[in-house]
């Protein structure tokens, strides 16, 4: 299995209720059954690469509100410390 790494945020612009927007996009991110983190300033996934590609994809399509900035960064590379082995020695 090939995984990928992303971080991802999810901004909701002109939106009376952000932070239920953001929840809403959290909510598509729990759902897809890939390994996430919160964080303050966006979520952290590590998964199949087709799932986190999915993943993205179906947040840019997404109705959670009209309009919205998503930010990815992708960590790519085949000899690449998961998610979990980056932020062990903080834990």
């Amino acid at each position: 299995m090939d995984v990928l790494s992303a971080n991802i945020q999810f901004i909701p612009l002109h939106s009376e209720n952000p932070m239920a927007a953001v929840d809403e996009a959290i909510a598509l991110i729990q759902s897809v059954g890939v390994s996430y983190e919160v964080g303050p300033f966006g979520t952290s996934v590590e998964g199949d690469i087709d799932a986190v590609n999915n993943l993205i994809h179906n947040l840019q399509k997404s109705a959670i509100t009209k309009e919205f900035l998503l930010n990815v960064q992708y960590h790519v590379g085949g000899d690449k410390l998961s998610n979990e082995e980056k932020i062990a020695k903080f834990r």
